[in-house]
């Protein structure tokens, strides 16, 4: 069976340390990353114009039943 060093011996950082190093890491070293502003969403109601008449429930059922037949 394979002899597992325990937690307080190990290396340190040693996943970090082979990402630095390594030509082959896809760690992004890129400056276009997102900052928290961009994950904000913009305050504020979105108000929604030109909606048109509000359709009655004999009209909204008698389209529903058009558009389902088959």
């Amino acid at each position: 069976m394979p002899v597992q060093p325990k937690e307080e011996e190990a290396g340190s950082n040693l996943t970090d340390q082979v990402a630095k190093e390594s030509k082959d890491s896809n760690a992004s070293d890129h400056p276009l990353h997102a900052k928290m502003e961009d994950h904000h969403a913009t305050p504020g109601p979105v108000m929604a114009e030109n909606l048109g008449d509000k359709a009655s429930k004999e009209e909204l059922k008698k389209r529903s039943e058009e558009l389902n037949k088959k």
